[in-house]
């Protein structure tokens, strides 16, 4: 399941397993069938995260699993620093100024990645308790190195947390590994299912970091905690999505997360092969993130309507860009349950449509070359 900033080829592709598992049963949160449902999601994103610890379950957007974490470890006046790259990098700052905090936004040009050294100096300069950063920025289509950025915070003292939101079961993330303190993600990303639920994983030792709880709040991390020991939730669950979250999480483990990986990147390659044979320009100067191809249109060539006209020509849905991207740049999505071959079609539909505005010479190029790309891959040995 793709959330609608993302490339869906028909209403229903949705793994017919979590379809159905969304909707077959349902059970009251104070239930041994709800614990047992619990307890499996959680011990499956502890491996998805790479993590020993906590796995947080909020009925919310990705968008309030980030404030949950703003909302839990950030004080009034406490020194934070955000790394801005995009859209979604600076909503961390916004967040962060809601809650008082004193923000610095160490931030390069949409679709850039961040020089490590720079980092480190900003870093060393100002001292931050919290460092805030993204994984995939989903408005751009960069990855960003949080292995480095992490390292570099936790150095300095600093809590770190990450939006993994478009990274899990898509790219690899070790959370514990890496020193990050706490990561979000949505059941509609790489899990595959409705949207309704934001996962916040909270490193073993990263509690110290969480502010003492001073009465109830929904977000509150210590609340949670309580409930978590318990196998359930304080607050009335999204049950439908939760267990279209468990079967999904049965089909990553069928696969193996490794191969889940390799097939984001596999997919990923295949649409920038596409991409490129048009003429296109791919957008981030970062390395591109495996969920989602970016891309901008040559000429200065403005998106308007394209999106719209893809879907309505063709019942293909793809995304246009967001803030200052708008209607600079289009994005395609290939996670979760997209197959390579699911791309066929909308390359072919969207060069189609880009012949008819006389930015690309001649429909053909694309799905020849994502042909290629894939019969390349067919003729690798299979791993053992």
């Amino acid at each position: 399941m793709l959330d609608a900033e993302m490339f869906t080829p028909g209403p229903t592709h949705v793994p017919l397993g979590v379809r159905l598992a969304s909707i077959a049963k349902l059970t009251h949160h104070r239930t041994p069938e709800f614990r047992k449902l619990y307890d499996r999601i959680h011990s499956g994103l502890q491996g998805l995260f790479g993590t020993s610890g906590q796995i947080l379950v909020l009925p919310a957007s990705g968008s309030g699993g980030m404030e949950a974490v703003v909302a839990n470890v950030v004080g009034p006046g406490d020194r934070t620093l955000v790394l801005a790259a995009g859209k979604y990098g600076r909503r961390w700052a916004e967040l962060c100024r809601t809650y008082g905090a004193d923000v610095r936004v160490h931030e390069v040009p949409d679709g850039a990645t961040f020089d490590a050294a720079a980092v480190e100096e900003e870093v060393a300069r100002h001292r931050p308790l919290h460092l805030f950063l993204t994984h995939c920025e989903t408005s751009t289509g960069a990855l960003h190195d949080v292995r480095t950025l992490a390292g570099i915070g936790r150095r300095f003292g600093a809590s770190v947390a990450v939006d993994s939101m478009t990274s899990i079961a898509v790219e690899a993330f070790h959370m514990d590994d890496w020193g990050v303190d706490f990561a979000v993600t949505a059941s509609h990303k790489g899990l595959m299912s409705p949207p309704g639920v934001a996962f916040v994983a909270v490193g073993e030792h990263a509690w110290e970091r969480v502010r003492p709880s001073h009465g109830y709040s929904y977000w509150n991390f210590h609340v949670l905690r309580a409930s978590a020991r318990d196998s359930t939730v304080p607050n009335t669950p999204a049950n439908a999505t939760l267990f279209a979250v468990s079967a999904a999480l049965d089909a990553i483990e069928a696969e193996s997360l490794a191969k889940v990986w390799e097939r984001h990147a596999h997919a990923a390659a295949v649409c920038r092969a596409g991409v490129t044979a048009m003429g296109l320009e791919l957008f981030p100067s970062a390395p591109p993130a495996g969920g989602l191809t970016a891309v901008r249109l040559p000429s200065g060539g403005r998106t308007d309507g394209l999106v719209n006209e893809l879907y309505d020509r063709f019942g293909i849905r793809i995304a246009g860009g967001q803030g200052a991207l708008k209607d600079k740049i289009f994005r395609i999505g290939h996670i979760g349950s997209v197959a390579t071959l699911d791309l066929l079609p909308v390359l072919t539909a969207l060069e189609f449509l880009l012949v008819e505005r006389g930015l690309v010479d001649r429909p053909g190029a694309a799905p020849a070359a994502m042909a290629e790309a894939m019969w390349a891959r067919l003729q690798q040995p299979a791993a053992v």
